[in-house]
């Protein structure tokens, strides 16, 4: 345990890049890990993050700041107004180089060490006072070349909540909880579902030309499939807007309860181990949350890059057949592949211009991607797979590991 002054609260700043939900998330398990290793609860100060911050309401962040990214004047000025000792950044590399710049040891947890190239070098912290990279199941040697040059690397495990968020105790699982997890395990009915949990995560993220394109063809595809199977009760986890929530609902089948809507951190867990059946766009936190809870899961088709990856290493380590992949005439993830050698922009210019297909093409697009939805959710049920697979490929202690990064690099005495 760290030794820190009883009535000294570490001041600890957080940010998350904002793409996606998945910063959040992490954020949100190591401060649970960082809470249970600290005889004071740290006060938090969040930076930016803004797509992640309704996923974080409950996660304890005293005070945001919205913040430019690289104006390290303005982020030195705020460190010294609030105390900042230390830093959290989830795949933020600016605002870790600006917090270092400010003297405050920053903490930098990599989430997709799998992506880079040396043309990411720049724009990586790897001068930060610890850089944490989540262990990946497979890694070309020039992504790990790029990531083994940081100074201080620690490779750690996935960043997930380990047991259930009403659950939790300093040992770890309590007996009482590890039975009601197998027992909700031995009752899910995935090829059937009674309840399941539809998860888009963040997804008006920069970059992208038309964000409403994919709700529009996944979800009216993936609710009708639902009803197909049987299902009774259906929660669309994502941040859609009142209006594209009240056009799809709109077009939800008659018999069908669905509720739409974001969930903060813990509500989403709570919620996905409660389901029969996750139905997820395959951010790979989502689906690391879901391999350590168990929880049956069908990845819908990617948004961008990482989940093309992200979907196949699911795929591979649970040993499922429930990995949905856009139609060739949307976009060919082959191709997308192929396109990345020559950068990021280029890969994802073949994936927004599939999206602008799709957009062209809604009800033909929705009526194939329900009848792939409905084999997928029959295959869910398959005995032989093990929906644990990938937190068991890569660990589940990852939040404790870096909480402790993050009070190694404050020192024992906060000073």
């Amino acid at each position: 345990m760290n030794t820190r002054s009883v009535g000294r609260p570490l001041v600890l700043a957080v940010a998350g890049v904002s793409f996606g939900w998945g910063s959040a998330g992490k954020i949100d398990s190591v401060l649970r890990a960082l809470r249970a290793l600290c005889p004071v609860p740290p006060r938090v100060v969040g930076l930016s993050t803004d797509l992640g911050r309704p996923l974080l309401a409950g996660s304890g962040i005293d005070r945001w700041y919205e913040v430019k990214r690289t104006d390290t004047a303005r982020i030195a000025e705020i460190v010294r107004a609030e105390g900042i000792r230390a830093g959290l950044c989830v795949l933020d590399g600016p605002t870790a180089k600006s917090l270092e710049a400010a003297g405050v040891p920053a903490v930098f947890l990599d989430s997709l060490p799998f992506l880079w190239s040396e043309g990411d070098l720049a724009w990586l912290p790897l001068e930060a006072a610890a850089y944490c990279a989540q262990r990946s199941p497979r890694m070309g040697e020039e992504s790990r070349a790029v990531v083994e040059s940081a100074k201080r690397l620690r490779w750690v495990d996935a960043v997930v909540p380990p047991i259930g968020p009403a659950e939790r105790t300093a040992d770890g699982p309590s007996e009482a909880a590890a039975v009601r997890t197998a027992e909700r395990e031995g009752t899910r009915t995935p090829g059937r579902p009674r309840k399941a949990l539809v998860s888009l995560g963040g997804m008006q993220a920069p970059g992208l030309p038309e964000w409403r394109t994919y709700p529009r063809a996944v979800i009216p595809a993936v609710l009708r499939a639902l009803a197909d199977c049987e299902a009774a009760a259906v929660r669309v986890a994502g941040n859609l807007t009142p209006d594209l929530i009240d056009e799809l609902a709109a077009q939800v089948p008659e018999g069908l309860a669905v509720e739409f809507g974001p969930l903060v951190h813990d509500d989403f867990v709570a919620a996905m181990d409660r389901s029969d059946l996750l139905l997820t766009s395959p951010g790979l936190t989502t689906l690391l949350e879901a391999s350590t809870y168990g929880v049956p899961t069908v990845t819908l088709p990617p948004q961008n890059v990482s989940q093309i990856f992200n979907a196949r290493f699911h795929q591979e380590a649970t040993g499922s057949d429930t990995r949905l992949a856009w139609p060739v005439h949307v976009f060919d993830e082959e191709a997308v592949i192929e396109a990345r050698r020559q950068g990021e922009a280029a890969a994802h210019a073949v994936v927004h211009g599939g999206m602008a297909q799709a957009s062209r093409l809604l009800a033909p697009l929705q009526d194939e991607l329900r009848s792939r939805v409905v084999i997928a959710v029959r295959r869910a049920g398959d005995a032989d797979v093990d929906w644990r697979g990938l937190a068991t490929a890569m660990g589940t202690e990852g939040a404790a590991q870096v909480a402790e990064e993050i009070l190694a690099a404050v020192g024992p005495s906060g000073e």
